[in-house]
């Protein structure tokens, strides 16, 4: 991020102040990423935000003709299945929101929401699965999912003109022991030899990405998954083909959500 030091920490203090209430300023308790719409997703497992320069800014009409435009079937930017935000609607205080939930008595199980400041954010729940004790996030998935927000912030930029610099906050939830899994062709899977699988940690997984200006979108994405493995103890790339028809590129071949 460009600027004289103190430009830069008080642009980062900007958004600290708002992922702070967002229960996005540090990666530990319970309470970790629960803050703001997270809180209404039952086992909320990863959350995605996109932060302009301003988050107090109001620069996105929350009226039907957005709504619409947030609405609309995309095509995916790498090549794989789109994903689906669900079936219901709502405006909020300061977003529209395009979420699922199954009944009336429970919460949201993920959510897309489109914010008044400009940023997007995305957040699902028990996207984890286990395997006996072993809790697994799906590293594929997760890189597609990011690509694919990082692709509708682009939108959201040129439509609305933002400027940067941006932020983009990554969380994954309840990672202590737990390992990766849904690895490109050509990678072990961690049910076929679980002992020789690292394990993450941390008790809770928070990444932060700074741009000036709006992130390539593939390195950005490859890049996360580059980061979110490191975590998880290993460097080895497995969102990328060892084999096969994608060898040595992203495979798509998976749903997101």
């Amino acid at each position: 991020m460009n600027g004289t030091i103190h430009e830069i920490d008080a642009q980062r203090a900007r958004w600290l102040s708002y992922r702070a209430a967002q229960e996005l300023a540090r990666a530990g308790g319970d309470r970790f990423a629960c803050g703001g719409l997270g809180r209404l997703v039952d086992g909320l497992d990863v959350r995605l935000l996109f932060l302009p320069a301003d988050p107090d800014g109001d620069t996105v009409p929350l009226d039907r003709e957005v709504l619409a435009w947030l609405k609309e079937r995309r095509r995916s930017p790498y090549g794989g299945p789109y994903p689906t935000w669900g079936n219901m609607e709502r405006g909020t205080n300061g977003a529209l929101v395009l979420y699922d939930q199954y009944r009336a008595d429970e919460g949201w199980t993920k959510y897309l929401a489109l914010h008044r400041h400009g940023g997007i954010e995305i957040g699902v729940g028990r996207y984890a699965f286990n395997i006996g004790e072993i809790r697994i996030f799906p590293l594929r998935s997760l890189v597609g999912l990011a690509w694919t927000a990082a692709a509708l912030h682009a939108e959201v930029v040129d439509r609305w003109r933002l400027e940067g610099p941006f932020e983009i906050t990554v969380a994954l939830r309840r990672t202590s022991g737990a390992t990766m899994g849904g690895f490109a062709e050509g990678w072990m899977e961690p049910q076929n030899g679980f002992g020789e699988f690292a394990t993450c940690l941390d008790e809770h997984l928070l990444l932060r990405h700074e741009a000036d200006a709006m992130v390539e979108l593939e390195s950005f994405a490859l890049g996360l998954g580059v980061r979110i493995e490191q975590a998880f103890g290993t460097v080895h790339r497995r969102h990328i083909a060892h084999r096969g028809e994608y060898e040595g590129r992203f495979d798509p071949r998976f749903t997101v959500i």
